[in-house]
C-alpha cells in the first residue's frame, strides 16, 4: 500500500485521542493537551502548545498528500481513499487542523456553525475546548491562520488528486472561511492578496461542492463584512457552464425526501420523480436575480442551459426545466410579459419558429423553388418545447398566452401532416396542443377562428413543405407563386379538415353552449357569405380561401351539415337562436328583392356556379347560373325543416313570438315572389304549414309550457366542464378541471353532492402528478370546512381504511388533507366531527390488531426473499460473500434497511407512518379546539403518547416517539390558548397525572437514543413548567380574597414590600423582576 510510513508516522501522533484506551485516559482533556503531551511534537513556544500541534498535523497532512500525487496510477489513490483505517487518519488530520487550527483564529460568526459540520472523527471521549472565536482585532493568532491557509491551498489547486477529493469534502469549507477571515475582516493587513486568492479557489472549485460550503457559512451570525460577498459567489454559480442543471441537483439532494430518481438518471427500485417542493425551490431560485447582475444578462446567461434541460431526453430534466421556465419566469408579470426578457428568451422564439412571419430564408437545396425559412430541426424542437412548456408544466394562463397565437400554425401543421402522411407523430402532437387550449378556453371563439381558417396552410410569406418521410420544415412562398386551382383536390381537402375539426370537436370536451355557438357560427356564414364577392376574382388569399370565394360557402356549409348529423339532439335543445339567424336572412332577402334595381347588372356567385371555376382540363360544360337570392331561401328553408320537423323540439314563448313572425315572412315570400324555383316554393308552403301547425297547437305538456329560469345553469355549465376535464388524461387538463370544481366548492354552490364530490377528489389522491394530489389535497380541506359532518366522516374513513383497500402514500395523503382540515375548522371541530377525529385518529395510532391483507403481502416477500437468498447460496455453494469496500457504508444500508423494516411493521400491524400521521393530526386537532375535543378524547391521547413513550423503544419507532412528545406539546399549547382567552375547560394536567407526564419525560431525556426525541422532550419540560407557573398566577388572581390567608406569597416577603389590597400608585412604576 501506497504511503504506509506517512500514515504509520500520522497513526503514531494521533494515537492519544484515536486509540480507545488512550481515550479512556484523556477523558476531561482538550485535543491540544493530549496531543501536546506526546512525543511526537516538539512546542516551538512553550506557552503555545496550539501552534507546535498544527503545525506537526500539516506537515503529516501534506507528505501524505505529495506521496499519493507521486504516485504512478490513480488506483493506488483509491485503494488508499478505499482503506477504512487509512481514511479515518486523514479526516483526523483534516479535522484537527479545522478545529483546533482554523477556527479559534475566525471573527465570531465567521464559519460553519459546530452542530451543522460534518461529524468529527475525534469527538470520542474527550473534550475539544475549542477557544471561542475571536470578537476585535488583535484576538487570536493571525500568523498561524495565514500559515494554515497557505498549506491547505495547495491541497486545494491539485485538483482532485491525492487527498484533493478529501479535503473537498470535509475542509474546503473551512478553508474559505479563513480566506474570508483574511480577505474581508476591517483588521486584516492584506486583503487584496487574500480576496484574490479567495476569489481563485471558489473559481476552481465545483459548483455541487460549493453549494453546501456557501450555504452552511450563510447564516443569522455572519458578519456584515462577509455576507455579501458569500452572498454574490452563491447567487453566480447558476451562471456557470452547467449550472442550473448542477443547482437543481444540489437542491434535489438537500430534499427531506431521502428517496427521489437522481436527476442523471440513476435509479433505485424504490426511486421517485422529483418532488415538487424541490421545482419550487429550484423555481424560486433560479429565478431569482442577483444584485450584481441586470435581469437582462442573467438571464440571458442561464436561458441556454434551461432550453438544453427542455430538450433532454430525461423527464425530470423536462419537467424541472419547464416549471423553471413556465412557473418562476414566464409566470411572473415582470420577466414573462409581452416585451420583457423572459418572453423575449423563452415564447418569443418558440413563436417565430413555428410562425416565422417575414423572416428571411436560404435556398433548400430539395426545392429551389423555396427559401427554407425554418429547418425540419429547429421546427421539431419548436414544437417539442412547446409540447414540454404546456404539457408539464400546469398552468392554464401560460397555456392559453401561448398557443392562442399559435392556433392557425398548429392547425395548418396538423393538417398538413395528415394530409402529407408525415411520420413521428406531427398530427397527434400538433393535435394534443390544441385539444389543451381548447379545454382550458372558455367560448367557442377559437374554433370559429378555425371554421373561418379551415384550409389555412401557412403564413402570406410561407407554408409548410415536406423533404422526407419525417421532414417537415417552413419555406417562403415565391413572390410569383400562383397555386393551380384543382377543385377537386380542394373539395378533398376541405372534406379532409371538416372531419378533422369534428375529431378535434369530439376530444375537446366542449359543452352544449359552444357547440350551438359554433353551429351558428358557420350556419351564418354559409347562409351569408355567398353574395359579397364576384364568382371572378381570385380563389385564393395566399394562404388559404379567400373571403367570398364561392368554396369559403362550401367549407361553411361542409361544417355546417357535419354539425348538424353529428350535434342534432344538441341544437334542437335550443332551436330558438337557429330560427332567428333564418328570420333575419329571410327578411334581408325581402328586402334585397324589394330594391333589386340597385343589383341589376351584377353577377353574383353561388353554389350552382362552383362548375365554373374547375379549369377547362377538367370539365367543359358549362353550367348555368341560378339566383344566389334563391339558394339563400333554399338554405333557410332547409334548416328550418330540420329544426321545426324534430319530433323532441320544445316550444316555448320565446320560439312561438319568432314562429309567428316567421310566419308572416314566409308567406310573404310564398305569395309575393314567383321568381323563385318551384321546388322552394313548394318547400316554402311545407314549412309554413309547419309553422302553423306549431302555432296552433294548445294541448299537452308539450305546448306552449314554459320551466322557470335556472339559476344555477353556470354552475351545472362549470361543473359539466370540470367532470370532464377531471377525467382526461393530459395533466394541465386535469388541473383546470380540479380548479374548477374547487371554485364551485369555495362558492358553496348548490349543484355539489357533497358526498359524491368528496369520492371525486379522493380519487385524485392516487393520481402520479404531484401538483395533482397536493391541489386535490387543498380542495378536500376546503369541502371539509364548509360540509364538515359530511367530509371529515369520508376522510376519516378512508384514513382508517379498515377494507385495506388503500395504499400507504395514499393514505398518508388523507392525512394531509385531514391536517388541512383541522386548520380549517377552528372552533368548530366540536361534536361528532371531533369524535370522529378524535376516535379514528386515536384508533389508528394506538391499533395492535392484525391487517389481514398486509400480513399476506409481507409473508409472500418474505417467501421471494428466502427463495431468492437460498437459489444465491446454492449458486455459491454457501454464504454469498460481501464484495462492499467500505464496512462503514454497508453498516449505515443495514441499519436503514433494518429501520424501514421495522417502520413497515410485523405480523401484519400498521405501519409506523401512518400511526405518526395519526398523532399528527390528533396533536394539531386538540390544539386547533381542545374544549371541542373534550375530556375523554384528550386524556385518551394523552394516555396514548405516554404508552407510545414507554412501550415503543426501538430505533425504528423514534418518529412515533417524536410525534408522541409533539402531541403532549400540543395539548400545553392548547392549555395555555385557553388560559389566555379565560376559558374554563374542567380539565387539564393536575396532580398525580402532571406527575406521571413529567416523570415519563424526564426518563426519555435521559435514555432515549434518538437526539431529536430528546431536544423535543426538553421543550416540553421547559413548557410545561412554564405552563404550571402561569396557570399558578392565573388561578391566584382569580381566587377569592380568603383562599389562601397565610400564604407568604400573598403576604410580605422579607426584603419585598406586596400589598395586592392598596390602591394604585399616581403614576406607573417599572419593576424589574428575575
Amino acid at each position: 500500500m501506497v504511503a504506509e510510513a506517512e500514515v504509520a508516522a500520522a497513526g503514531a501522533f494521533l494515537a492519544p485521542v484515536l486509540n480507545q484506551g488512550a481515550t479512556v485516559k484523556s477523558r476531561g482533556r482538550s485535543l491540544v493537551e493530549c496531543l501536546a503531551a506526546g512525543k511526537h511534537v516538539q512546542a516551538e513556544d512553550n506557552t503555545n502548545p496550539r501552534s507546535g500541534v498544527i503545525h506537526r498535523a500539516l506537515g503529516l497532512l501534506l507528505n501524505i498528500h505529495h506521496v499519493l500525487c507521486n504516485s504512478p496510477t490513480d488506483d493506488d489513490t483509491r485503494d488508499f481513499l478505499y482503506n477504512s483505517s487509512y481514511r479515518r487518519i486523514v479526516d483526523s488530520l483534516f479535522d484537527l487542523i479545522s478545529l483546533e487550527g482554523i477556527y479559534p483564529n475566525l471573527s465570531s460568526g465567521v464559519g460553519v456553525p459546530i452542530e451543522r459540520r460534518v461529524k468529527s472523527v475525534l469527538r470520542g471521549g474527550f473534550e475539544t475546548r475549542t477557544t471561542a472565536p475571536r470578537e476585535k482585532a488583535g484576538d487570536g493568532d493571525e500568523a498561524l491562520l495565514v500559515e494554515i491557509v497557505n498549506q491547505l491551498r495547495g491541497v486545494a489547486e491539485s485538483k482532485g488528486r491525492g487527498l484533493g477529493r478529501v479535503f473537498q469534502e470535509r475542509t474546503l469549507v473551512d478553508l474559505i472561511a479563513a480566506l474570508g477571515q483574511l480577505a474581508y475582516a476591517p483588521s486584516s493587513r492584506d486583503s487584496k492578496t487574500y480576496q484574490n486568492a479567495l476569489k481563485s479557489l471558489i473559481d476552481e472549485a465545483p459548483s455541487l461542492v460549493l453549494f453546501p460550503c456557501l450555504t452552511s457559512l450563510l447564516h443569522s451570525a455572519t458578519p456584515s463584512w462577509l455576507r455579501p460577498y458569500l452572498s454574490t459567489a452563491l447567487s453566480s454559480l447558476p451562471l456557470r457552464p452547467n449550472g442550473v442543471h448542477e443547482t437543481i441537483v444540489f437542491i434535489a439532494g438537500s430534499s427531506p425526501q431521502a428517496l427521489y430518481q437522481d436527476i442523471n438518471g440513476t435509479t433505485s427500485p424504490t426511486a421517485q420523480s422529483l418532488p415538487l417542493e424541490v421545482l419550487k425551490q429550484s423555481s424560486r431560485l433560479l429565478s431569482s436575480v442577483p444584485s450584481t447582475i441586470s435581469a437582462d444578462l442573467y438571464f440571458e446567461a442561464i436561458a441556454p442551459q434551461l432550453l438544453e434541460l427542455l430538450d433532454a431526453e430525461g423527464p425530470d430534466k423536462r419537467r424541472a426545466a419547464s416549471f423553471i421556465i413556465g412557473n418562476g419566469i414566464l409566470g411572473r408579470r415582470i420577466f414573462g410579459a409581452p416585451g420583457a426578457i423572459g418572453w423575449k428568451l423563452f415564447a418569443e422564439p418558440l413563436m417565430r419558429a413555428i410562425a416565422p412571419g417575414n423572416k428571411t430564408g436560404n435556398v433548400e437545396s430539395e426545392q429551389e423553388d423555396f427559401r427554407l425559412l425554418v429547418s425540419s430541426e429547429e421546427f421539431q424542437r419548436a414544437i417539442r418545447r412547446l409540447s414540454a412548456l404546456v404539457v408539464i408544466h400546469p398552468n392554464p394562463s401560460l397555456t392559453k398566452r401561448l398557443l392562442g397565437p399559435l392556433l392557425l400554425p398548429l392547425w395548418g401543421l396538423m393538417c398538413f401532416a395528415k394530409e402529407s402522411e408525415v411520420a413521428i407523430g406531427w398530427f397527434e402532437e400538433c393535435s394534443q396542443l390544441i385539444s389543451i387550449y381548447f379545454k382550458v378556453s372558455e367560448g367557442s371563439t377559437g374554433f370559429a377562428k378555425l371554421i373561418d381558417h379551415l384550409t389555412w396552410d401557412g403564413g402570406l410569406s410561407w407554408t409548410y413543405k415536406r423533404f422526407s418521410e419525417a421532414r417537415i420544415a417552413l419555406c417562403r412562398r415565391p413572390e410569383d407563386y400562383s397555386p393551380r386551382v384543382d377543385a377537386i383536390a380542394l373539395m378533398e381537402t376541405i372534406d379532409s379538415r371538416v372531419t378533422i375539426f369534428r375529431q378535434l370537436l369530439e376530444t375537446s370536451g366542449v359543452d352544449d353552449t359552444d357547440i350551438s355557438d359554433i353551429f351558428l357560427h358557420a350556419a351564418r356564414g354559409w347562409l351569408q357569405g355567398s353574395h359579397k364577392h364576384s364568382i371572378r376574382q381570385d380563389i385564393f388569399a395566399g394562404n388559404g380561401i379567400k373571403d367570398g370565394s364561392p368554396f369559403k360557402s362550401l367549407v361553411y356549409a361542409k361544417v355546417t351539415q357535419e354539425m348538424l348529423e353529428r350535434y342534432q339532439n344538441i341544437i334542437i335543445n335550443n332551436p330558438a337562436r337557429v330560427i332567428h339567424l333564418t328570420q333575419e336572412l329571410l327578411d334581408g332577402y325581402l328586402h334585397d328583392t324589394n330594391v333589386s334595381n340597385l343589383r341589376a347588372g351584377l353577377s353574383i356567385p353561388s353554389l350552382a356556379t362552383l362548375g365554373s371555376i374547375v379549369t377547362p382540363e377538367l370539365q367543359r360544360t358549362p353550367v348555368s347560373e341560378v339566383d344566389d337570392s334563391a339558394e339563400i331561401v333554399s338554405a333557410c328553408i332547409s334548416l328550418l325543416s330540420t329544426i321545426l320537423s324534430a319530433p323532441d323540439i320544445r316550444v316555448t314563448p320565446e320560439i312561438l313570438d319568432l314562429l309567428t313572425s316567421l310566419r308572416s315572412t314566409l308567406t310573404e315570400i310564398t305569395s309575393t315572389h314567383a321568381s323563385l324555383p318551384a321546388s322552394t316554393a313548394i318547400s316554402a308552403r311545407n314549412i309554413c304549414a309547419l309553422v302553423e301547425m306549431h302555432l296552433s297547437s294548445t294541448g299537452g305538456p308539450r305546448a306552449y309550457t314554459s320551466k322557470p329560469p335556472d339559476p344555477h345553469v353556470q354552475d351545472r355549465k362549470t361543473y359539466s366542464r370540470a367532470l370532464t376535464h377531471l377525467s382526461d388524461i393530459l395533466p394541465p387538463v386535469r388541473a383546470e378541471g380540479l380548479a374548477l370544481l374547487t371554485t364551485l366548492i369555495t362558492a358553496s354552490s348548490a349543484i355539489l353532492d357533497i358526498p359524491g364530490t368528496c369520492i371525486l377528489i379522493l380519487s385524485l389522491l392516487q393520481d402520479q402528478e404531484e401538483f395533482i394530489y397536493l391541489s386535490a389535497i387543498k380542495s378536500l380541506g376546503l369541502l371539509a370546512s364548509k360540509h364538515s359532518r359530511t367530509a371529515v366522516r369520508m376522510l376519516v374513513e378512508n384514513y382508517v381504511d379498515h377494507g385495506e383497500e388503500m395504499r400507504l402514500d395514499q393514505r398518508l395523503r388523507v392525512g394531509e388533507a385531514l391536517l388541512k382540515t383541522m386548520e380549517g375548522l377552528g372552533e368548530a371541530l366540536v361534536g361528532d366531527v371531533a369524535r370522529t377525529v378524535g376516535e379514528g385518529m386515536i384508533g389508528v395510532a394506538g391499533r395492535r390488531g392484525k391487517r389481514a391483507k398486509t400480513l399476506a403481502e409481507q409473508q409472500e416477500r418474505a417467501a421471494k426473499h428466502l427463495a431468492s437468498k437460498r437459489e444465491a447460496e446454492d449458486a455459491w455453494g454457501g454464504d454469498v460473500p460481501d464484495f462492499g469496500d467500505d464496512q462503514e457504508e454497508n453498516h449505515a444500508s443495514e441499519r436503514l434497511a433494518k429501520v424501514l423494516e421495522g417502520w413497515e411493521g410485523k405480523e401484519g400491524e400498521e405501519d409506523v407512518r401512518i400511526r405518526t400521521s395519526a398523532l399528527s393530526v390528533l396533536g394539531l386537532a386538540i390544539e386547533t379546539n381542545v374544549a371541542g375535543m373534550g375530556s375523554t378524547l384528550t386524556s385518551t391521547a394523552i394516555d396514548l403518547a405516554i404508552s407510545i413513550l414507554k412501550m415503543e423503544v426501538g430505533p425504528d419507532k423514534a418518529i412515533l416517539r417524536r410525534a408522541a412528545v409533539l402531541l403532549i406539546m400540543s395539548l400545553i399549547r392548547a392549555l395555555d390558548k385557553a388560559n389566555d382567552k379565560g376559558q374554563k375547560l374542567g380539565f387539564g394536567l393536575a396532580g398525580e397525572s402532571l406527575k406521571e407526564v413529567l416523570e415519563v419525560l424526564r426518563y426519555i431525556k435521559s435514555t432515549d437514543s434518538d437526539d431529536v426525541v430528546v431536544g423535543h422532550v426538553m421543550e416540553v419540560i421547559e413548557s410545561l413548567e412554564a405552563w404550571r407557573m402561569r396557570s399558578l398566577l392565573s388561578f391566584s388572581r382569580s381566587a377569592p380574597e380568603n383562599m389562601f390567608p397565610t400564604s407568604p406569597v400573598y403576604g410580605n416577603l422579607a426584603g419585598l414590600s406586596i400589598n395586592s389590597d392598596s390602591a394604585p400608585a399616581s403614576r406607573p412604576r417599572i419593576e424589574e423582576v428575575e
